[in-house]
């Protein structure tokens, strides 16, 4: 804002000044005369009069009211800065939808009533002034987006600004603020900014960016390049925040372990396994119908040909499932429960957490691994397709499984395995775990070396077809 003078006639005073409710509105910014234009005009009184700085009268109009120009010009400065006003109203925790802040409003512990639902908050509700909700809501806002001006994208010929936008109250719809239309629309009126792009709209969203590089990966490792990958290969980003194909397998990796993915697997946990075979063979020992020898490890989800690991299922019935889709039709199985042996960590598909509120300060640079997760759990875990022949599909995951065996180490020592949901029968739970055909050990007859044992009494055939 400028100096008084280009308002009008004023004259510089030492004392204090009448200034009538024209000038006070003078004194307010265009952006503002959204809000309650008598309630803003005190508050300017009232924050001025209380300030020292350069004071000005106007000659021509005389008024009982008394204004400090100069404290006004820093409580507008201040209302910029921290890109919200005063409204003087009270909130309770039940008129906001967002988590967040809905458990920052009770943190206050108010007891007055809401002004908005007109009610007196009962525990564990509690009230706040609405200012401790702009505050959170704005600092939200900034963290992922930012005025769109700020890009230098405004063409009043070509209708405004040229990059995607939100104004305000689209904002706070799509981050589910509050159903209360009232307090939406104070929050609106309160908020300095009334557009908001994303930050660094020219490159893609840490988001985006993980998604995109899964997606350009896994055709990557199919059809270029399989072995070499890792060589780092500057052609395979494309844009500004997207990731190289070397890349790719850190940056799952580092959003596996950031959206919480990693745990303990308990020693004790079972799972059952069928292994295919003629009917003229028999098997009831560990190593043979627990991993299988490298030498005849076949194709899998996590595991390519010639390095065995364990699969498994939560059920009897989910094994089968498992097995029956590559299974000769002649063959019958041979069925038994094994035992982990001790606490192992395991990467954990089965279920994604809750996306943190943007309005969580403690989480919600949590926002782009556990949506990244989302899309990614969907992917690894979808039926396979039967005319994949080549099994070109496991690729992708194969080469992510082994990183993550790897370079990740959760609470109970590096990664030992992988969980998901069963894509036939999402109440199954099913395994990878990499543990050699040596690591098979008959109940009673386990080892130190051992990882998981075979109960004999569960041991069964299954009648072809399975």
């Amino acid at each position: 804002m400028g100096s008084a003078e280009h308002y009008g006639n004023f004259a510089p005073c030492s004392q204090g000044v009448a200034l009538n409710a024209h000038f006070i509105t003078l004194l307010v910014p265009a952006w503002s005369g959204r809000l309650d234009l008598q309630r803003e005009q005190e508050r300017i009184r009232l924050r001025a009069s209380n300030e020292n700085g350069p004071v000005y009268a106007h000659r021509s109009m005389g008024s009982s009211d008394t204004c400090c120009v100069g404290g006004a010009k820093r409580y507008m400065e201040e209302v910029e800065s921290r890109g919200w006003a005063d409204v003087g109203t009270t909130v309770c925790s039940g008129c906001v939808s967002d988590y967040a802040l809905a458990r920052a409003i009770e943190t206050r512990g108010g007891t007055d009533r809401c002004d908005y639902c007109r009610s007196m908050p009962r525990p564990p509700e509690s009230s706040a002034p609405i200012e401790d909700l702009l505050e959170s809501i704005v600092d939200g806002f900034r963290c992922e987006y930012e005025d769109p001006i700020e890009q230098g994208l405004w063409s009043s010929a070509d209708g405004g600004y040229q990059i995607p936008y939100s104004d305000t109250e689209d904002l706070l719809g799509n981050h589910e603020v509050s159903e209360n239309g009232d307090l939406l629309s104070d929050l609106v009126r309160a908020i300095h900014q009334d557009a908001w792009a994303q930050r660094d709209p020219y490159a893609a969203s840490p988001t985006a960016a993980l998604r995109w590089g899964w997606e350009s990966f896994r055709k990557y490792v199919k059809h270029s390049r399989r072995y070499t990958f890792l060589a780092r290969d500057r052609t395979s980003g494309h844009g500004a925040g997207e990731i190289t194909m070397d890349g790719v397998p850190s940056a799952v990796a580092t959003a596996v372990e950031m959206a919480g993915q990693v745990r303990v697997l308990e020693a004790h946990t079972r799972f059952w396994r069928v292994r295919p075979h003629p009917v003229s063979e028999s098997y009831r020992k560990a190593s043979e119908i627990g991993t299988p020898p490298d030498a005849v490890a076949k194709d899998n989800r996590m595991s390519p040909k010639g390095m065995g690991a364990f699969y498994g299922s939560s059920t009897e019935v989910g094994a089968r499932a498992e097995v029956a889709g590559y299974a000769d039709s002649t063959h019958c199985g041979t069925f038994g429960q094994f035992e982990l042996l001790r606490d192992i960590s395991v990467v954990d598909l089965t279920e994604t957490h809750h996306v943190p509120s943007l309005f969580d300060a403690a989480e919600r640079h949590r926002r782009p691994a556990v949506t990244f997760m989302r899309d990614f759990v969907r992917d690894v875990t979808k039926v396979a397709d039967p005319s994949d022949w080549q099994n070109l599909e496991y690729i992708p995951t194969q080469v992510i499984a082994e990183y993550l065996r790897y370079e990740l180490t959760g609470p109970a020592g590096p990664v030992a395995g992988i969980l998901w949901r069963s894509s036939k029968d999402p109440s199954v739970l099913n395994c990878v775990i990499f543990a050699s055909n040596e690591e098979m050990a008959d109940q009673g007859s386990a080892s130190s070396a051992s990882l998981l044992a075979l109960d004999p009494s569960t041991v069964g055939v299954m009648d072809a077809p399975l």
